[in-house]
């Protein structure tokens, strides 16, 4: 019974049921962005704006996930 590999991004199934486990999703990406964004600040221009657009997305959507967590009581 072989394994068969798949060479493509599958789709992320989520069950996200709360504004703070969004958050904490969405934070964890964006410190992973921005990590990627630091190494690559030199070397690779392309690689770096991009992770640093996605990084400031991934922190403001966490923010805003905080916000309406603790706004809507």
């Amino acid at each position: 019974m072989a394994y068969q590999f798949k060479f493509f991004a599958q789709p992320v199934i989520s069950n996200i049921r709360t504004f703070c486990e969004a958050a904490l999703v969405e934070f964890t990406i964006g410190l992973i962005c921005a990590v990627f964004a630091y190494a690559s600040y030199g070397i690779f221009i392309h690689l770096f704006v991009a992770c640093v657009i996605i990084s400031v997305a991934c922190f403001c959507l966490s923010i805003y996930n905080l916000y309406s967590l603790l706004s809507h009581p």
